[in-house]
């Protein structure tokens, strides 16, 4: 920003406000898809907050390793050949896996099947990138994919990089939803969004959702001390310099500047005056910030007990330290117990029931349960617990 008058000019250097995108799904008229986000980027935006924020990252991986537990359980020999599923290049463990992580980000999992030749049994499993579908909007007409759509069938859109849709190389393709009517399109989507109210035509909302501005804060906050060790700690500064140099000088001298004190990320900024009083020589003022390192620290407190919050989980679940407590190995038990049946259980179902859906149409009876992961041994836990005797108190 400018300001000049006969005397002075001011020019003052900030840092951009931070903007948080929220989600819109909408259709545009010349595409087929229902956009995944204003831009149809959302799945990269919240894979972003995934990978710049170490509290919200490490959340989701323990999600994911709770969600899929230690793999499938099976009964029998058929459960087995199913699990392994040797017609496909991964294990259903494998899938699952990564369908447990799709769904902690995203709030949807979804994989490929194959049909027999015959069709009369799905042959293959296949994962799909939940980040690279995209659902064909309602058609209108009486167009064959408009009549199955009618009677329930939906269809997709499925490119590798939709930043490149219009090259050859990334032309999304069509793809049916799974169907035991329609068989004809030999392979099929199955497509498993998790419930949230408003979302049936569109697409999920992760259930951290209403929390992804403190995530995003959380993020500024690492940023903004990382760039205040870069820049020596220096505190913003306000700079007046005596006489008025040229435009070409001014935009020399605030480069230099800007590189010297502003860092990537403009962790402080500085306000630059520009005076024809030459009575002095150019004085250099720290800005008082009302201890900003303090506040930054209260507010990263909050952000830290917001994201857990937004995730329903708490500080022991996630392993962050509360002040005060020294967390016992029974109170981990406890905490995570009460997570795998408030959290991690809804999940692991909405998985189940849907493999168990293709193996029981494959003939195969019965149900396949994701085994639940266990993080301590509870006879180890209760033997660390109970007090121990010392020796010489024993023969006392």
């Amino acid at each position: 920003m400018k300001v000049e008058n006969n005397n002075t000019k001011v020019n003052m250097i900030s840092a951009p406000a931070v903007e948080i995108e929220a989600p819109v799904f909408k259709t545009v008229n010349n595409k087929e898809y229902i956009l995944y986000g204003d831009k149809n980027n959302y799945p990269s935006i919240l894979k972003e907050m995934m990978n710049t924020s170490s509290l919200h990252s490490a959340i989701l991986k323990k999600k994911s390793d709770m969600i899929s537990g230690k793999g499938w359980e099976s009964a029998d020999s058929l459960q087995k050949n199913f699990i392994n599923n040797i017609n496909g290049s991964e294990t259903l463990d494998q899938i699952a896996y990564k369908n447990a992580y799709d769904l902690a980000l995203y709030g949807g999992f979804c994989y490929l099947v194959t049909w027999s030749k015959d069709k009369k049994s799905i042959a293959r499993v296949q994962y799909m990138d939940w980040s690279k579908v995209r659902k064909v909007k309602e058609l209108e007409g009486k167009s064959e994919l408009a009549e199955r759509q009618a009677n329930g069938v939906e269809f997709f859109q499925i490119s590798s990089d939709w930043t490149q849709e219009r090259k050859e190389k990334y032309k999304p393709k069509l793809v049916q939803g799974f169907s035991t009517e329609y068989t004809d399109e030999t392979t099929q989507l199955v497509y498993v969004p998790m419930y949230r109210p408003g979302s049936e035509d569109t697409y999920p909302l992760p259930d951290y959702q209403a929390c992804s501005t403190y995530i995003a804060l959380d993020t500024e906050i690492a940023s903004w001390h990382l760039n205040s060790v870069k820049n020596g700690f220096s505190p913003s500064l306000m700079i007046n310099m005596i006489g008025v140099p040229s435009d070409e000088e001014m935009k020399q001298f605030e480069k230099k500047l800007s590189q010297q004190y502003e860092g990537s990320a403009n962790a402080g900024k500085i306000m630059l005056t520009l005076s024809e009083d030459e009575a002095q020589v150019p004085v250099i003022t720290p800005l008082n910030l009302n201890d900003s390192d303090e506040r930054y620290k209260d507010l990263a407190n909050q952000v830290k007990e917001q994201i857990i919050i937004g995730h329903r989980a708490s500080s022991v679940v996630v392993g962050v330290a509360v002040a005060g407590k020294l967390g016992t190995s029974n109170e981990v038990i406890e905490a995570e117990a009460m997570f795998q049946h408030n959290v991690i259980d809804q999940y692991q179902n909405l998985i189940e029931s849907s493999f168990n859906r293709i193996m029981n149409f494959n003939g195969i009876d019965g149900e396949i349960k994701l085994i639940e992961s266990v993080t301590f041994d509870i006879e180890e836990v209760i033997e660390e617990d109970e007090p121990q005797i010392k020796e010489e108190d024993a023969n006392k």
